[in-house]
């Protein structure tokens, strides 16, 4: 079955919590919460209904996002949703998670000012005209 791929606005509710494996690699936690939002009869805005899903960001992505971001953040997040089930205190349970691919500031609520991570000439492939001491024009 394929997992269903979504790219939504969310809010961190909690702080995001970086970790590392026994292998080195980072591994962080984003708590997030999908909202929507309506206005009621009166006109006044009133939540709808609020979706808590647990992100799972690997390595650099993981390392990147833990420096960016905090509780309250708005983030544009895109990733696969999948079903996990576990057991508590013998009762079985299921959560939904998310496997996060790309997180971005959401600028409608926040402006940001972008550091670029610099890539080694070691880390660009030969065939990458961006990476390494390639100096084509671009192509656009």
């Amino acid at each position: 079955m394929a997992l269903p791929k979504i790219c939504d606005v969310a809010k961190l509710w909690a702080e995001p919590e970086l970790r590392f494996t026994p292998g080195g690699k980072a591994v962080l936690t984003l708590p997030l919460v999908f909202g929507k939002r309506k206005k009621n009869a009166n006109g006044e805005w009133e939540d709808a209904g609020s979706l808590f899903v647990r992100g799972t960001a690997w390595d650099d992505l993981a390392e990147h996002a833990a420096e960016s971001f905090a509780k309250g953040d708005m983030v544009i997040v895109q990733g696969e949703l999948y079903q996990r089930e576990y057991e508590k205190d013998g009762e079985k349970r299921q959560s939904l998670e998310m496997t996060v691919y790309a997180v971005g500031p959401d600028v409608k609520r926040a402006s940001v000012s972008v550091n670029r991570v610099e890539r080694t000439k070691e880390a660009a492939p030969a065939d990458d005209p961006w990476g390494g001491t390639n100096t084509q024009e671009a192509p656009f």
